[in-house]
């Protein structure tokens, strides 16, 4: 009688059996040796070994469609081969199917993702490779108790897995993957339709581990072992959540089809470790909550008057919006990878965020992204793009150190503009240089950030204390009070390996133009402004690791120019200008290694700049330049005014030493602490900054005087000029004014 109800299930089985592996394979007939491994008795036992392919498998909202190209599932191992799966079916005694399976050398691959109006252009190709076993059970009755929906229990170990991801024959993949992931004891997701929506709650707990992230030159998928390849480093994770969603069809942002989703999450705790040669920086103690509301998904035209096609994620409507906050209880930095022992601690943050529609400067900007076919052009015919748009309404950071806090309040950030996303190798296509790594480019991107100020007070009480000034002491790592930009592009291209083995390498490109970075700024617009900037940077063989203590930093080669075009005092418009400012910098291995203060929570920044000779146009320079003649609308104009020029700035170990590895050396202390104020003892944000160098060098100053036609006049004021051993200490404290 059992086996008759079982057969009852069949068609259901084969949908929950899909849905618990999370693959999609074509059902072939079983021949009689198959037929005699299946064995009923308790339940049925099936045994196979697959191979499976599909040329294409389509989605379509409102007649445009997204595409999944060469889907095939096979052997991980054996291009040619099988994977094996074993499946355990059983109907229990309160009438629930339990399907156990048991997955062995299996590999799953998608050669493209394209979109109607993708022509040759594709996403890229992703595969997987995993052995899992476990058991997915499906009990009648929802939420609730209801008798309508239904409730899911699962428990899965995955094990040997690989994800990969590879454009034009290079190819990133993250290796070594274990992953557990089950419902908690005594719950399960539950299932139903409510008021014509799927109503889906998904308590879940798990961990994962990814031992090495690499890169490889390869057009055909990974296989066999590949440890010998360098590794970006190793990260792990364990989590306790759960999300409720609802979810709607009936109609996206463009058209009657599409996916409307709202979700509810709450993150009980989780933990994360990134490390490097057995060092490694640390999350524990992680919490919080998110809602996200009125999320469509479809596939439709794009932002832009160009209407590119892509698979769109909108959060743009007037009920839209996302919203959460994220407490992290501890950060430490350097522990050991293997015990988490030891290490220094930063202390610990909160940060919170709205995510909603908003006018800034006249323009209204919105949160969506389009995922369409293609990256960078110059790159190949694979790759992905995002148009995206960003609306960040209203945001707050605290950082608490020693039982005090800083809250870097009333955050917005807006912006426009493309991203790619690809695989490249070192080689000059097109005219554009890529190299090794996953590159991630800024294409036409416009935006900026502005904050109300910061909010100093004892732990929990920050959030009362009275809005001031003190993010300005952060200036010294690029944390301005506002910075907006006309346009950005550029390039960060990330490679496996540090200098000690596992690590990052970096190389980049950025340009930024039309910009304007506000300081000491208040609500009435005063304040001083770098306003009419350009900046240029490029680094080379910039390397990431995790070491002892701490997380350090070298920039193999790096370069830039920045060029202020006013310097103002006031308005951002019209306050009054010092005049131009260029500030040229070049430098080989300078250094930055970020730890905590030993013995106390902090956070300690030890940066090692070497200013190195010219060479060419790289070169440390600094220029100022005053009485340039205007346009017709009232515009200064660069390059017609009185230079004063220091050229070939550069530092050296001292007189006749013939190196320059000594560079100038900072030690910048951050936290939060007590501090003398009028009303004695007050929270306050503590910056101390000790700086010291052997010899700085400055090669000429320069007087030029240009004319405003075209000629100019160079006299040299002073050649070869020298400051040695010099050794400067500050100590800052913000706290607000009584």
């Amino acid at each position: 009688m059992k086996k008759q109800v079982l057969h009852r299930w069949f068609s259901a089985a084969g949908m929950a059996l899909y849905a618990a592996t999370g693959q999609v394979c074509a059902m072939e007939a079983m021949n009689d040796a198959e037929l005699a491994g299946v064995q009923g008795q308790a339940g049925v036992t099936v045994e196979m070994a697959h191979k499976a392919s599909m040329d294409r498998f389509s989605y379509f909202t409102n007649d445009n469609g997204i595409h999944l190209e060469d889907i095939r599932v096979g052997s991980a191992s054996d291009p040619e081969g099988r994977a094996r799966r074993d499946y355990e079916l059983d109907l229990l005694n309160d009438g629930s199917l339990e399907i156990g399976l048991d997955i062995q050398d299996e590999r799953v691959s998608v050669g493209g993702v394209s979109l109607d109006d993708s022509g040759a252009r594709s996403m890229g190709a992703f595969w997987m490779d995993r052995d899992m076993d476990g058991f997915f059970r499906i009990t009648p009755g929802g939420a609730g108790g209801s008798a309508d929906g239904y409730t899911f229990n699962f428990d899965y170990a995955l094990s040997n897995g690989r994800f990969g991801y590879r454009t034009n024959g290079h190819q990133l993949f993250l290796d070594d993957v274990s992953m557990n992931i089950s419902t908690p004891e005594g719950a399960g997701h539950t299932l139903d339709v409510i008021d014509g929506a799927i109503q889906y709650v998904a308590p879940t707990v798990g961990d994962i581990t990814i031992g090495a992230v690499r890169y490889a030159e390869q057009s055909t998928n990974i296989r066999g072992d590949q440890s010998a390849l360098a590794s970006m480093g190793s990260f792990e994770a364990d989590f306790d959540f759960i999300t409720d969603f609802e979810i709607r069809g009936g109609g996206g942002r463009q058209g009657a089809e599409g996916i409307q989703v709202s979700a509810d999450t709450t993150l009980n705790t989780a933990s994360f470790l990134y490390s490097t040669n057995g060092y490694g920086l640390l999350y524990q103690g992680i919490s919080g909550a998110s809602s996200v509301q009125d999320l469509r998904i479809e596939v439709g035209e794009d932002f832009t008057e160009e209407g590119r096609q892509g698979l769109a994620f909108t959060l743009n409507g007037a009920s839209s919006r996302a919203e959460g906050n994220l407490s992290i209880d501890d950060i430490r930095l350097g522990v050991d990878a293997g015990t988490r022992d030891g290490g220094r601690s930063v202390g610990s943050v909160n940060f919170s965020w709205l995510y909603e529609n908003q006018t800034i400067n006249g323009a209204t900007f919105a949160n969506q992204v389009y995922l369409m076919a293609g990256g960078h052009p110059d790159a190949g015919d694979e790759g992905m793009r995002f148009a995206s748009e960003w609306s960040l309404a209203d945001a707050g950071l605290t950082w608490t150190t020693n039982g005090n806090s800083v809250l870097f309040d009333g955050i917005q950030s807006w912006g426009r503009g493309d991203v790619t996303v690809n695989v490249t190798g070192n080689e000059a296509l097109g005219g554009t240089q890529f190299y090794k790594g996953l590159r991630v480019g800024f294409d036409g991107i416009s935006g900026g950030y502005r904050m109300d100020g910061i909010r100093v007070g004892s732990e929990g009480s920050a959030e009362g204390a009275e809005v001031q000034a003190g993010a300005e002491l952060l200036s010294a790592l690029g944390v301005f009070r506002s910075f907006e930009f006309g346009n950005m592009d550029g390039q960060y291209t990330l490679t496996p390996g540090g200098p000690n083995g596992d690590g990052i390498t970096i190389n980049s490109d950025l340009y930024i133009e039309d910009g304007r970075i506000g300081s000491l700024t208040e609500a009435s617009g005063q304040g001083v402004w770098a306003d009419d900037l350009s900046y240029e940077g490029h680094i080379r063989d910039m390397t990431l690791e995790v070491v002892q203590n701490g997380l350090r930093v070298v920039q193999g080669e790096a370069w830039s120019t920045m060029d202020v075009g006013n310097l103002r005092v006031g308005g951002a418009e019209d306050g009054a200008s010092f005049g131009r400012i260029v500030w040229q910098r070049y430098g080989q291995d300078s250094e930055m290694v970020i730890t905590g203060p030993e013995g106390q929570e902090g956070l300690k920044l030890a940066l090692t700049s070497i200013f190195s000779e010219a060479v060419g146009d790289k070169r440390n320079r600094f220029l100022w330049e005053t009485g340039r003649t205007t346009d017709a609308e009232g515009n200064p104009q660069n390059g017609t005014g009185m230079q004063l020029v220091l050229d070939n700035i550069h530092t050296s170990d001292g007189l006749g030493a013939g190196n320059n590895d000594f560079g100038v050396q900072t030690e910048l202390t951050v936290d939060v602490r007590e501090a003398d104020s009028a009303d004695g003892l007050q929270p306050s944000f503590h910056v101390n900054t000790h700086t010291r160098f052997r010899e700085l060098n400055v090669g000429r100053v320069n007087l030029v005087h240009n004319d405003g036609s075209g000629n100019s006049s160079t006299a040299t004021a002073l050649q070869g000029v020298s400051i040695q051993n010099m050794d400067m200490e500050s100590n800052l404290n913000a706290t607000p004014i009584p």
